[in-house]
């Protein structure tokens, strides 16, 4: 049986004519909640002054209303344990569902699909404003309250949606419009790895309005659309070389060259390099050079040792301003800028392809680890993957590697 919780909080944006902050309520079972207006209101100040009415009070309008907050609780109390005997402890009984017992003879709002993207994003902020999550996830997230308001506008003329309204043709009809309709710049129509990408986000946002209460069931849930595989981009030894030994003149391009060697060395994602400070770098009992944090995306413990040229590019910056001022181990550049900054450094280095800073991740599956036989499970770990599928996806093998352990059957072969 999970255990039940009724609290009580101010909903800040809402307020009456006398400037009286409205009260609600949030039904947890568990870890999950869903969230109820009272219809009651009271003066901000009076809420924090007696510690949300926990204290003893004395004024009429406020014993009354501290009764009436504990009747309520009460009441959502009796209203479960009769539920659980219903349901004999089913454990299908959520707080969105306990609360539509609680007040059926309320006519509350529905909420909307606009609603759900709002209330994601609203969480995502606090997590990346923690450190929790990347401020380019956040982007990605607010993206999509546009692409849903242009769907919902262009094509079904609507300014937003109530949730329970979504159905199975919205769901395709999302799909079928990302794919021949959405305009992305000059171009109509996204490729299949976007489009599956929006839809997949919009499902994850989805599941979090589930998970806390607000809605039962989620109708993305059978979009069964799959992303393509997509070929890797990685630099071969002599690119990576080329980029390493190239002498630039100015520090835009010097920094961006030594983040994106960062890494090709470490595996490391933009978020994660920018995350670094003094304190991850550290040292063990034979003298070996560590650096240890967690990965932001996973939240996976990742230890990577430290090899010769990783180590320039940190003694390069220990005494730099910029590095001192936050205690960063390397300066701070915004993805953005670091990609634009990386076609220029491909054009100088004569490398034709596509430079981006994730380059430099799939160059440590590939040329830096894989070619020199470091196992897949322990690429896995440094990559900090979750799963070793993830792992096969990045490091593809270069020829030059399959070549040298297929030479060892020509013995046998002769």
């Amino acid at each position: 049986m999970k255990k039940l919780k009724v609290s009580f909080y101010l909903k800040g944006d809402k307020k009456n004519q006398n400037g009286e902050t409205a009260i609600y309520g949030k039904i947890y079972l568990g870890n999950v909640y869903s969230t109820f207006s009272t219809s009651k209101h009271i003066l901000h100040e009076r809420w924090e002054k007696t510690n949300s009415l926990r204290k003893p009070v004395r004024m009429d309008n406020e014993i009354n209303l501290k009764n009436y907050l504990k009747s309520l609780s009460d009441s959502i109390e009796e209203k479960y344990i009769d539920l659980l005997k219903t349901y004999n402890g089913n454990e299908d009984i959520t707080p969105l569902f306990l609360k539509n017992f609680c007040f059926n003879e309320r006519t509350e709002k529905k909420i909307t699909l606009l609603e759900i993207v709002k209330n994601h994003n609203e969480y995502f902020k606090k997590q990346v404003k923690k450190g929790d999550r990347a401020d380019g996830s956040l982007e990605k997230y607010e993206r999509m309250g546009d692409v849903i308001t242009d769907y919902l506008n262009s094509k079904l003329k609507l300014k937003d949606i109530e949730f329970d309204k979504i159905t199975r043709k919205f769901v395709f009809g999302f799909d079928e419009f990302l794919r021949f309709e959405r305009r992305h710049g000059s171009k109509t129509g996204l490729a299949n790895n976007t489009t599956v990408k929006y839809i997949r986000n919009i499902s994850s946002m989805i599941s979090h309005a589930k998970k806390m209460g607000l809605v039962a069931e989620n109708p993305f849930s059978i979009y069964d659309k799959k992303l393509n595989e997509v070929e890797t981009t990685f630099l071969t030894l002599e690119e990576l070389n080329s980029i390493e030994n190239k002498i630039f003149s100015n520090r835009r391009l010097d920094v961006t060259r030594d983040l994106f060697l960062f890494s090709c060395y470490t595996s490391y994602a933009p978020v994660d390099v920018m995350n670094l400070r003094k304190g991850n770098y550290t040292l063990d009992e034979d003298c070996d050079n560590w650096l240890k944090t967690k990965r932001q995306k996973t939240n996976v413990r990742t230890n990577v040792l430290v090899i010769p040229p990783l180590k320039r590019i940190i003694e390069k910056y220990k005494d730099d301003p910029e590095c001192i001022e936050d205690n960063r181990l390397v300066p701070n550049r915004s993805n953005s800028n670091m990609n634009a900054y990386l076609k220029e450094i491909a054009d100088l280095c004569n490398i034709d392809k596509n430079l981006t800073w994730y380059v430099g991740r799939h160059t440590f599956a590939t040329t830096v680890a894989l070619a020199n036989d470091i196992p897949m499970e322990i690429i896995s770990q440094i990559m900090g993957h979750k799963r070793i599928t993830q792992t096969q996806h990045y490091a593809k093998l270069m020829d030059t590697s399959v070549k040298k352990h297929m030479k060892g059957l020509y013995s046998n072969f002769e």
